[in-house]
């Protein structure tokens, strides 16, 4: 079955028409091989998270290599993993931005720059509480975190998950929702590298490692983390 997404992810690619990140060029890379081995090897305990909850907080504009790793990762080890987005959004007229029906039940996922495709979620955040999860995980793409660190829907979440030690892990662009959570002063963390300032400034300490862990708070740099950044969250739950 990985075997077989993994051909489908490659054989969907044509050349690139605005910069992107090649999901399969990006797998089929050395360095990249923690990555590509948990697409393409069955997990050798499929009930190894069996009974964890978890909640992937998103929204449009997700890096989708970045959301369906953790997907997979979680879902082929028995965990419960709930894709988790706000309502469909309705912007003013004068801002002139149209929404397509699908976002009603979908997210619309990235490439880097290039849109990639809809996926259904699961649950609405309106519907979900922090009671209900062991770990909450906010994946990265620019326009995505963006967008959620501007919801108090979102920050509230977060910070009820924490709150109430449970997990709450983030990588390359989704540590900017911790920030504006309030949730990083005086803690170690990383992020995309460009986020330095924003987390210096939000009271964290930088640390540029792949993946950087303080207490029930897990984040990671980029795309290239994943490998290390499930291992880290699953090692919490």
């Amino acid at each position: 079955m990985s075997q077989h997404i993994f051909k489908l992810l490659a054989a969907s690619e044509t050349s690139a028409a605005v910069p992107r990140i090649s999901n399969a060029k990006m797998l089929s890379e050395p360095e990249n091989k923690g990555i590509h081995d948990i697409w393409v090897n069955e997990p050798e305990n499929t009930k190894e998270f069996a009974g964890k909850r978890i909640a992937v907080i998103t929204t449009d504009g997700v890096e989708e290599i970045e959301l369906t790793t953790v997907l997979h990762f979680f879902r082929s080890r028995g965990a419960s993993v709930h894709l988790v987005s706000p309502k469909k959004p309705d912007f003013p007229a004068i801002f002139g931005i149209e929404i397509p029906d699908i976002r009603a039940t979908h997210i619309q996922t990235i490439h880097y720059i290039e849109t990639a495709g809809w996926i259904a979620f699961d649950r609405l955040l309106d519907s979900v509480s922090e009671s209900e999860y062991d770990a909450a995980v906010i994946p990265g793409g620019v326009w995505n975190p963006d967008s959620l660190r501007a919801d108090p829907k979102v920050l509230d979440f977060i910070r009820a998950m924490a709150a109430k030690g449970k997990i709450v892990a983030s990588i390359c662009h989704g540590p900017w929702v911790l920030a504006d959570a309030g949730l990083l002063k005086g803690r170690r963390a990383t992020a995309w590298w460009s986020m330095k300032n924003d987390l210096t400034n939000a009271g964290a300490t930088y640390i540029d490692e792949a993946v950087v862990i303080d207490g029930k708070f897990i984040t990671s740099r980029s795309p290239t983390d994943l490998a290390e950044f499930v291992a880290a969250v699953g090692a919490a739950l």
